[in-house]
């Protein structure tokens, strides 16, 4: 139990082993942790927690109403989405109940470093050989994938690593030179991917992660030789530099859908497997906002949009051949499928779960999921995978976890010895 939920995070990244294990690896680590868990509840060692924050609530009320949604519907191909919205917020519980103490904490985003790290410099490997483990979209195989199915989850992963490690040095709760190797070497392999949401976002997360940090002298440092090493990365390289010139617009396509057309340097968007054709979320974002129009109130149902695309609203789709039919931002997405009801409860929940963060954002233990959330946020405006996003159940699993912890410090009386008891729910 003490090191199942390290042994998840560190294969999370390994969605290759799909291919050979008929589900990632990381879902049969999982599995283990969650039968060793149930054991321990059966004979009566531990006990199972719920949360009780108002925000866990909300989004208790959200999946309710976003299962009822899927019910009414069941649209085609919607079975996947909602496997995904069962499991991981179940996956979310069992790691607030299998994560008990600091320690727990500190392995956890430890190993979290210790995947980044891993993932980056065998991108690096790859990089530099001219090979793949996988290439589950040929198209896209000019780009680094790595471990990913796509590069611009990857870009995502590495992101994410690199915000934790601002954090994780600052604070001292982890080796430095895991953290310093950690951050630099996912600013190094992220411009590889070409994602250019990647490029744009990787900076802004790293620079709120120094921003909020509770030592913020050591966070400006490592944030700074992360951004001078990216920045140096994405100059060599003629293809990143030619992207990034039009990085900077990318948060424009929240809005507009559109991105900014690349110079002939960039490889040709349409030979990037649609993931980065230049009017592709101009027609989605078009589409959905069409669906939430005509279904303002509940939507045309969880996981609908597609086939909804495909059929009343395919007069959006552009005259070329295969084109893209998966929405790629999560709000429009929410909005077109679950209408106001289910995109306020969205954004209640996240504006909800922020109050309550800020209350306790002098635990790192809540600063860095925190963190970690707000670029998981932004991505999926640009490329989808939000409630889908395994890394978003694990930062809520332990960030829920630490909430209710610090609410049982504010129940529990006082104690001379409590720092010596170990777990808090011990203090009598």
């Amino acid at each position: 139990m003490r090191f199942g939920l390290v042994a998840v995070i560190l294969t999370l990244p390994l969605e290759f082993t799909a291919s050979y294990f008929w589900q990632p690896l990381a879902r049969w680590a999982l599995a283990i942790t969650g039968i060793a868990f149930l054991y321990l509840v059966a004979v009566r060692r531990r006990e199972v927690r719920l949360p009780r924050q108002a925000s866990a609530v909300v989004l208790a009320v959200f999946l309710a109403v976003t299962l009822g949604s899927w019910l009414l519907t069941r649209a085609p191909g919607s079975y996947k989405g909602v496997l995904d919205i069962t499991l991981y917020p179940i996956a979310g519980l069992l790691i607030l109940n299998v994560a008990r103490t600091e320690d727990d904490h500190r392995r956890a985003w430890v190993a979290l470093l210790v995947s980044g790290l891993a993932v980056a410099a065998l991108g690096a490997i790859l990089y530099i050989s001219h090979s793949s483990i996988w290439t589950p979209n040929p198209a896209v195989a000019n780009r680094l994938n790595i471990t990913f199915a796509d590069p611009n989850i990857t870009a995502r992963f590495l992101t994410l690593c690199a915000s934790a490690a601002v954090l994780m040095f600052a604070a001292k709760k982890g080796p430095s030179w895991l953290a310093i190797a950690t951050a630099v070497a996912c600013a190094l392999v992220t411009p590889l991917t070409f994602s250019r949401s990647g490029l744009a976002l990787f900076i802004l997360s790293v620079v709120i992660a120094a921003v909020v940090s509770l030592k913020p002298r050591r966070a400006a440092a490592l944030a700074a030789g992360t951004l001078l090493v990216f920045a140096v990365s994405t100059g060599v390289n003629p293809v990143t530099r030619d992207r990034a010139a039009s990085a900077a617009m990318t948060l424009a396509t929240l809005v507009t859908g559109s991105e900014p057309n690349a110079s002939t340097a960039a490889p040709s968007p349409r030979n990037s497997g649609g993931i980065a054709l230049d009017d592709n979320r101009k027609y989605l974002v078009a589409a959905g906002a069409n669906m939430f129009v005509d279904h303002p109130i509940v939507g045309v149902g969880f996981g609908g949009y597609q086939h909804q695309l495909l059929t009343n609203y395919r007069h959006y789709l552009p005259n070329f051949p295969n084109p893209d039919t998966v929405s790629h931002t999560a709000f429009v997405t929410m909005a077109a499928e679950e209408g106001v009801i289910g995109l306020a409860l969205l954004l209640a929940f996240l504006v909800w779960l922020g109050v309550e963060a800020f209350r306790a954002r002098r635990s790192l233990w809540v600063q860095v999921p925190v963190v970690l959330i707000v670029p998981i946020v932004l991505y999926s405006q640009f490329e989808g995978r939000f409630l889908e996003e395994p890394y978003l159940w694990l930062c809520l699993g332990l960030l829920l976890l630490e909430q209710l912890q610090v609410t049982l410090v504010a129940v529990v009386p006082a104690h001379p010895f409590a720092p010596l008891m170990g777990e808090i729910g011990q203090a009598p």
